[in-house]
C-alpha cells in the first residue's frame, strides 16, 4: 500500500486531534467543565521532541491558564511520568525563557494537566496514577520535583466514563475496536482497515474526518498497529522458542544428569533466551534501559533485582 510522506510516525490520533473544536470537547470531557466555544485555545504541540520514532502527541493551552498535554499509548508504558516531565519543561523553556525568569518578578506560568490515553491489548484499570516519584532511587518524605500522569483506558466497551462525554473520543475508540476485530477475522490488516473505515462512514462514525484523510488514516493505522503487532509477537516468539530450546537442551543434559535436574536447567536457560530476545527486541525500538526493564519484570514475573542481572548480562 502506498504510503504517506513521513519524517516520524504520526498518528490517526494526532491528527483527528489537531482541531480546537474537537479539542474544546475533549477537554470538557476530561475536566467536567464547561468552556464555551469561543474559548481561547493555542495548540502547543510538541514539533522537536521525539523519544525512538514518535512525537509528542497533543498539547494545548486553554484560556490562558492550563496546559494540557495528552499521549495516546497503545502499550503499557511505566516511564510517562518522565516523559512528560521534559514535554512540560519544552514547553515552559518555549514560552516562558527568557531574561524575565532572572528579575525579581514573578513570572506566572499555566497550570499544567498531563494525561495518557491507553488503548492497547491487556488489561489496565479504567483510571490509574503513575507517579514520577516512584521511579526515584531514594524515597524521601518531602519531594522536591513530581509529576503525576491520569491514565485513563480508553478502550471501546470498557466502561470509562470520558468516552460517554466525548463523541469524537468515543468514535475514535469505536474505530479502532473494528480494526481489530475485523483483523483478528481476516489476518489482513489493510484489508481490515478499508473495510472499518468504509462501515464506519457508513454508520455516520468519524464520517468527515475518515472522508477527507481516509488515505493517511491507512498509512498511520497500517503503520501504529503493524509496530505493536510486531512487538507483541517477537516477544511471544522469543519466549517460547527460548524456553523450547532451554527444555530441549536440559532434557538431553538430564539423560547424564538427571532428568529433573536437567527440566529445571532447560526451563532456566529457555527464559533467559526469551529474555536476551525481548533485549534486543526493545533495543531495536530504541526503548530506554529503565523501560525495557519494566517490560522484563512484568513478562516473566520477575523481582526487580533478578531482572537488573539480566540486563546486566543481555544489555549492549
Amino acid at each position: 500500500m502506498k504510503k504517506a510522506k513521513q519524517t516520524y510516525k504520526d498518528s490517526v490520533f494526532r491528527k483527528l486531534f489537531h482541531d480546537k473544536e474537537k479539542i474544546l470537547e475533549l477537554y470538557n470531557a476530561l475536566s467536567g467543565r464547561n468552556y464555551s466555544s469561543d474559548t481561547e485555545i493555542q495548540i502547543v504541540t510538541l514539533e522537536d521532541v521525539i523519544f525512538g520514532v514518535r512525537k509528542n502527541d497533543l498539547a494545548f493551552i486553554i484560556d490562558g491558564r492550563l496546559i494540557i498535554l495528552i499521549e495516546h499509548q497503545s502499550t503499557i508504558n511505566p516511564n510517562m511520568p518522565l516523559r512528560m516531565l521534559v514535554y512540560i519543561a519544552k514547553e515552559y523553556e518555549k514560552f516562558y525563557f527568557s531574561k524575565a525568569i532572572y528579575s525579581k518578578q514573578l513570572v506566572k506560568i499555566p497550570t499544567p494537566e498531563l494525561y495518557v490515553f491507553y488503548n492497547g491489548k491487556e488489561d489496565l484499570p479504567l483510571e490509574e496514577n503513575l507517579k514520577l516519584s516512584d521511579a526515584f532511587l531514594e524515597k524521601c518524605a518531602t519531594l522536591s520535583v513530581e509529576a503525576v500522569v491520569k491514565v485513563i483506558n480508553v478502550n471501546y466497551k470498557q466502561g470509562a466514563e470520558i468516552l460517554e462525554r466525548c463523541k469524537v473520543l468515543n468514535e475514535y475508540s469505536r474505530f479502532i475496536y473494528l480494526v481489530r476485530k475485523n483483523w483478528e477475522k481476516t489476518n489482513d490488516l489493510e484489508a481490515a482497515i478499508k473495510q472499518s473505515i468504509d462501515t464506519c462512514i457508513k454508520e455516520g462514525v468519524l464520517r468527515d474526518f475518515l472522508k477527507k484523510n481516509g488515505g493517511d488514516v491507512m498509512s498511520f493505522l497500517y503503520d501504529e498497529l503493524s509496530r505493536e503487532e510486531c512487538e507483541t509477537i517477537r516477544e511471544q516468539d522469543g519466549y517460547q522458542k527460548g524456553l523450547s530450546e532451554g527444555i530441549d537442551k536440559g532434557i538431553k543434559q538430564g539423560i547424564e544428569q538427571g532428568i529433573e535436574k536437567g527440566i529445571e536447567q532447560g526451563i532456566e536457560k529457555g527464559i533467559a533466551q526469551g529474555i536476551a530476545a525481548l533485549i534486543e527486541l526493545c533495543q531495536d525500538m530504541e526503548l530506554s534501559r529503565a523501560e525495557t526493564k519494566a517490560r522484563i519484570v512484568r513478562k516473566f514475573s520477575l523481582s526487580e533485582e533478578k531482572a537488573e542481572s539480566y540486563m546486566q548480562q543481555y544489555w549492549k
